[in-house]
């Protein structure tokens, strides 16, 4: 017997975000997982392949008894392909899932969803969803100029941005207004939702890193001589953790959307509604609420 349709636009207290976000990638786990390998796998992939060869040359040089010589890595290619195939993967990663909600509100399922589907989605407002990513990261990072504390106060204030774009289709400036008007009088809920899932979804995520962290703390340790500190060994545990890491961190995009839809719902009501309009079609079922969060 199949599930009746998880409704998004509905207003949630703190477990029950949770728990819904659990529910969204367990009913819709192969597809999710199918867009996320397909789209943001590529990237996560070369991204920990670059990782790797620069773990390997670190590993080479920590020894050396040139003290600058040992800071080579830091500014090497392998060291930038690193930083950008990992902010490529990041944005990709959270546009998926963005435009994977987005789908499932508009079909209210993900039956049959494939990853040129869900790229379509996402692509239809890209330049918006980069300009917004961009804009958003040097206001962070000026604010992080200022004693630290207001650039991590704007990048909870600036999370829906990616969701906004796809969803909504703003402008850059009113994407990033639009997300701070959400977001402001509920930050610590937002900020306390990303903590705890980001925590759950290192977690999990341990599975895919346990090879790559084993392997180093054996190199460290100057252990395993000509086995872990082999190259292919080294770029083969990154690869790994970074694909699998990847794919757990959507399980944190899915609760920022669930607390979008919640957030979204307080304050404009939109989704109740409908629920009003369709009364005559029977009971929506809809649960009480927590004014709390």
């Amino acid at each position: 017997m199949n599930k009746p349709p998880i409704i998004l636009l509905q207003q949630r207290d703190f477990g029950q975000k949770m728990n819904i976000s659990f529910e969204f990638v367990t009913q819709n786990f192969g597809s999710l997982f199918q867009a996320l390998a397909f789209i943001a796998g590529p990237p996560a992939l070369l991204a920990g392949i670059a990782q790797g060869i620069f773990q390997s040359n670190l590993l080479a040089v920590g020894q050396s008894p040139d003290f600058f010589g040992r800071f080579t890595p830091y500014i090497s290619v392998e060291y930038l392909f690193v930083a950008i195939f990992s902010l490529i993967t990041y944005f990709l990663a959270y546009a998926t899932i963005s435009a994977c909600v987005v789908l499932y509100e508009e079909n209210g399922s993900l039956q049959n969803l494939t990853p040129g589907i869900v790229w379509k989605k996402l692509t239809e407002n890209i330049g918006t969803s980069i300009g917004a990513q961009i804009l958003s990261f040097f206001i962070i990072l000026i604010g992080t100029l200022f004693f630290v504390i207001p650039g991590i106060y704007l990048g909870i204030c600036f999370q829906f941005f990616m969701i906004i774009s796809i969803r909504e289709k703003l402008p850059v400036t009113d994407v990033l207004l639009r997300s701070y008007k959400l977001i402001s009088g509920k930050w610590w809920s937002t900020f306390g939702l990303i903590m705890i899932m980001s925590i759950v979804a290192s977690i999990i995520g341990l599975v895919f890193q346990l090879p790559f962290l084993i392997i180093n703390i054996l190199n460290v340790l100057g252990l395993g001589k000509g086995i872990t500190d082999s190259k292919i060994l080294m770029i083969t545990g990154s690869a790994i953790s970074m694909v699998g890491g990847t794919i757990v961190q959507g399980l944190v995009w899915v609760a920022v959307a669930f607390q979008y839809y919640n957030l979204v719902e307080r304050s404009e009501g939109s989704g109740l509604r409908a629920e009003i309009e369709a009364l005559g079609n029977g009971d929506t079922g809809r649960p009480d609420v927590d004014d709390r969060y």
